[in-house]
């Protein structure tokens, strides 16, 4: 989970970099990369084409910083970038013409700490339920939602709908959830459970 003090952190440095300080470079890639691998990871579980993409999406800032927008959420901006790099580096790979954000599939690695205590079992084969009831897009949806903080504006140009549509997805994955478990506990199993 993201902290204000982070964020803030982030926006100070995306203003720094655009301004030209060479040391904001650097540090925009140390407080962002680990966040965007593990993004581009839920797409692909190609490790060295996550992390070309990303150096992909660090030389194409270099080159046009004096043309970024002024971003009060930098994260966002970036985990647009990586989303098309990773559809273009993906069509380019499998020689496929057209992948659209919607085809993406969504894969969500669980890492439950307490293997061996017989209630946690319980509590993950529920959640593990949960999980394989959403859709791609609901998981993305709620990634972006809890892990990432994330707008629903910002959520809805990320997964190509309108606001209205990315709204909805996360209710009716919401729906889903309730159905199966308490919503608090999900959320908080989900923030650390899922990498």
């Amino acid at each position: 989970m993201i902290n204000t003090t982070e964020s803030e952190k982030e926006t100070k440095i995306w203003s720094q970099f655009r301004k030209g300080e060479k040391e904001a470079f650097a540090a925009l890639f140390e407080c962002t990369s680990d966040r965007l691998f593990r993004y581009g990871m839920k797409f692909t579980p190609d490790q060295e084409l996550v992390k070309d993409a990303i150096q992909d999406v660090f030389i194409k800032l270099h080159q046009n910083r004096t043309e970024l927008p002024e971003n009060s959420n930098p994260v966002f901006y970036l985990f647009r970038i990586m989303k098309n790099t990773l559809i273009d580096a993906l069509r380019h790979k499998d020689k496929i013409l057209f992948v659209s954000p919607q085809e993406l599939p969504f894969y969500v690695e669980f890492v439950f700490e307490n293997e061996e205590n017989t209630n946690d079992d319980d509590m993950k084969e529920r959640f593990e339920k949960v999980m394989s009831l959403l859709s791609d897009r609901q998981k993305e949806a709620i990634y972006l939602r809890y892990q990432a903080e994330m707008t629903y504006e910002e959520i809805s140009q990320l997964l190509g709908v309108n606001y209205q549509s990315a709204r909805n997805l996360i209710h009716r994955a919401i729906e889903k959830i309730r159905l199966e478990m308490d919503l608090a506990l999900f959320i908080t199993l989900f923030l650390s459970v899922v990498k």
